[in-house]
């Protein structure tokens, strides 16, 4: 199983009549845009904006981000499970614009019929400043698709709207022609190594409980799905999407589709290790016993897999972390020697108990710091997407002005956190 990758970068992007990458700018008609998704905005109404980084520029209220990614000179489609036929990916040609996001921000037409779970938490991205670090994608551009959807849509409806507009905007990017540029192309391939290499899995563990709150694989919810081997080269064609707006504590859509736990892996392959693919699973599942079977199953999948080692990482908190290490657990039960990449959540003084579970047998694991450290927010120049943040379902702020919170406003903030500086220390 290989894919091969063209990957085009921008150093521009800017509106125009007609949508273009020449050389390393991109020029966007809104024209094409709109006729790209007229067929899905039926009582949404949407502004577009441009955000480049550096820029003074607060985007709120996101909800996802989305890769431009498509398949090349061939009849398959990326995102499998969302529009076109049933159909696998992985092989073939992809091209992509890695630097550029689709970045969907809105809020919900109906969120007094939303349960606490269901309700998004807010996002922001700040393009510069204090707030850079800690918001996924700031070092980014973006294509920013702000929707506004009348009364008359219901949640279920805009949950799957939005994520069509986006995957289809995405889509649509990186077809466009292209002139002047010649693409960086690798390959994506698990290609047989020295047996004595250690053998690593990844275990990747989605947050996926109902609408508002989940992730698709091929379409389907995870939810719905037993721990699963998935090629890395599925990741790169989109074949699992986000559909999950706890803001902070997600993983975008294009996150899951250029992974920095997959890229490194993949580049280790055949030098330090010999990476077998990835698992992955669901968390927040509902009960201690559903929770304990997840992590067995996961265990005997590495097993059978011929794993020696695994790497762990998470998507969320609170309780989805007792997956994970059950998960954690079960898999040094059986002989997969693992290590566990988490954040900690232990207040802002760092005084409180950081993990809600901890068995002994998790006994190697990385901190990506601590997330519930305050920190100072000045304003910036422009906000983009309304005019006022929802300070966690707790109270509402204008984003035009200063306020102290800690990185969890931020979007994407817990994936961010390993490279923004901001780490946890033990003294002895």
């Amino acid at each position: 199983m290989e894919l091969e990758l063209f990957d085009y970068a921008l150093e521009e992007i800017q509106w125009s009549e007609h949508t273009a990458l020449n050389g390393k700018s991109l020029s966007v008609s809104v024209a094409d845009l709109q006729e790209q998704i007229k067929d899905l905005s039926h009582g949404i109404h949407t502004d577009y904006e441009l955000a480049r980084p550096g820029e003074s520029k607060r985007i709120v209220h996101v909800l996802d981000t989305v890769l431009p990614i498509a398949k090349l000179n061939s009849s398959g489609s990326t995102f499998p499970g969302f529009e076109g036929a049933a159909q696998l990916v992985g092989t073939g040609q992809t091209t992509r614009i890695k630097n550029l996001l689709v970045t969907v921000a809105a809020r919900f037409p109906h969120p007094e019929a939303m349960t606490p779970i269901e309700k998004p938490r807010e996002g922001m991205i700040d393009m510069t400043g204090v707030g850079a670090p800690y918001s996924y994608g700031s070092d980014q551009f973006h294509l920013i698709l702000s929707l506004t959807p009348d009364s008359s849509v219901s949640n279920a409806a805009f949950d799957q709207a939005l994520r069509n507009i986006g995957l289809r905007c995405a889509r649509f990017l990186a077809q466009v022609d292209k002139h002047g540029i010649e693409p960086d192309r690798k390959i994506v391939a698990l290609k047989p190594v020295d047996e004595r290499l250690p053998k690593v899995v990844l275990i990747y563990q989605v947050q996926s409980q109902l609408v508002c709150a989940r992730t698709f694989y091929y379409g389907e919810e995870v939810s719905k799905t037993l721990p699963t081997f998935v090629h890395p080269a599925e990741f790169f064609d989109g074949a699992v999407v986000s559909g999950n707006y706890k803001s902070e504590r997600k993983i975008p859509t294009s996150l899951h589709c250029a992974n920095p736990f997959i890229a490194e892996l993949l580049e280790r392959h055949g030098k330090t290790v010999n990476f077998l693919g990835v698992i992955l699973s669901r968390g927040y599942n509902d009960s201690f016993e559903q929770k304990k079977k997840m992590g067995l199953w996961v265990a005997r999948l590495a097993r059978n897999l011929g794993a020696e080692g695994a790497v762990a990482f998470m998507e969320g908190t609170g309780n989805g972390t007792v997956d994970f290490m059950q998960t954690v657990k079960a898999c040094e039960d059986e002989g997969v020697r693992t290590v566990a990449v988490l954040h900690e959540s232990n207040g802002p003084k760092g005084y409180e108990r950081p993990l809600v579970d901890h068995p002994k047998e998790a006994d190697s694991m990385i901190s990506r710091g601590n997330v519930s450290e305050k920190i100072y927010i000045p304003p910036l120049a422009t906000v983009i997407g309304g005019a006022e943040i929802d300070l966690h379902l707790k109270a509402t702020h204008d984003p035009r002005l200063p306020f102290l919170f800690d990185p969890t406003i931020f979007f994407g903030s817990y994936s961010k956190m390993g490279d923004s500086g901001f780490r946890a220390v033990y003294e002895s």
